[in-house]
């Protein structure tokens, strides 16, 4: 490993197995006397770690003794991440817990430095995070309709919260005008580091909506300090089963724009390897505190829900590559 690439690393947390159960996995696991390494493509605290912590959690009790090491690696918006696990051994001690922004979104942004999803192996898709429109509690807009209505009456004038350009929050809003008939310019982005910012400069009036992972806004909504408009869940979500989705509201295309974790390791893994590794995401969907982790996080579980994650993968990657062309985004 480089210089630079060490000093792109962030201290990660140890994580050692609780009791081994009887039944391990099948498949050939990693050697025990080296750690095994979960890349996390963005900084602690967010969504990303979040996921990997929750899963390291579970996963622990299924590993025999081994030890499991999280690597933030956040640089070039996850892409250094990416490469640090496609360049790796395919031993399966070497994984990336991926997220829809950097095997899906990034490479469409950016094909020149990014890795895309085939470059790994996919194990599986931990879980499934939806977006969920919003504005403040004290608005006058009520509904997904009003928010466009008013859009349309002043084109340019009002203002939405993003994580970042070419972030998941910010394609979300350009694909809903396109979707709705309205230019790109008819809302103004305003963008933050975070996921969390973007909500927080919603709260205090520095913008007037924001299209955010339920993980940011869930609360708030319960709260009542901000208002739902929309979700781009499937269906009806559990903490909040009154928010229409947006297939009710007519605009189903926006279901395809969700968050997600995945499970990767480098291409070639040997398929004991990926049998033992599917052996641990088949126990860690059975825990019922993975699984209480994941709603905690405004998820829904997905590793059994969704039987052909590399599929999946593919699709998603499709359609960023065709809606980052639609709308120019290509850097």
């Amino acid at each position: 490993m480089s210089a630079r690439l060490v000093a792109l690393l962030m201290s990660g947390w140890v994580l050692t197995s609780l009791a081994a159960p009887a039944d391990a996995p099948a498949g050939a696991p990693p050697p025990s006397s080296a750690p095994v390494k979960l890349f996390v493509p963005f900084s602690a605290g967010g969504g990303a770690d979040g996921s990997a912590r929750n899963f390291l959690r579970s996963a622990s009790h299924f590993l025999n003794g081994r030890t499991l090491e999280t690597v933030y690696l956040t640089a070039e918006s996850g892409a250094a991440a990416s490469r640090a696990v496609a360049a790796a051994a395919p031993d399966g001690r070497t994984l990336l817990l991926a997220r829809v922004g950097s095997v899906t979104i990034q490479p469409a942004l950016s094909p020149k430095t990014a890795v895309p999803v085939s470059s790994f192996t996919v194990l599986g898709v931990l879980e499934q995070a939806p977006l969920i429109c919003v504005v403040r509690s004290g608005s006058s807009i009520t509904s997904m309709r009003e928010l466009l209505a008013a859009i349309a009456a002043a084109p340019g004038k009002l203002r939405y919260s993003t994580g970042g350009p070419g972030t998941l929050q910010n394609l979300a809003v350009r694909y809903l005008l396109a979707l709705s008939g309205l230019p790109d310019a008819a809302a103004r982005p305003v963008h933050f580091s975070q996921g969390a910012l973007a909500t927080q400069a919603l709260l205090q009036g520095e913008v007037d909506f924001s299209c955010n992972n339920a993980f940011s806004v869930v609360p708030q909504i319960r709260a009542g300090t901000l208002r739902g408009l929309m979700t781009t869940a499937q269906g009806r979500l559990k903490q909040l089963p009154r928010l229409q989705n947006a297939a009710e509201l007519g605009l189903r295309d926006m279901q395809q724009l969700q968050g997600w974790s995945a499970l990767l390791g480098p291409a070639g893994m040997p398929a004991e390897a990926v049998a033992y590794w599917q052996g641990i995401l088949e126990r860690v969907a059975d825990d019922p505190a993975w699984q209480a982790g994941t709603e905690a996080l405004g998820a829904l579980p997905r590793i059994r829900a969704i039987r052909d994650p590399a599929q999946y993968l593919r699709q998603q990657a499709e359609f960023y590559e065709r809606l980052v062309t639609m709308l120019g985004a290509r850097s």
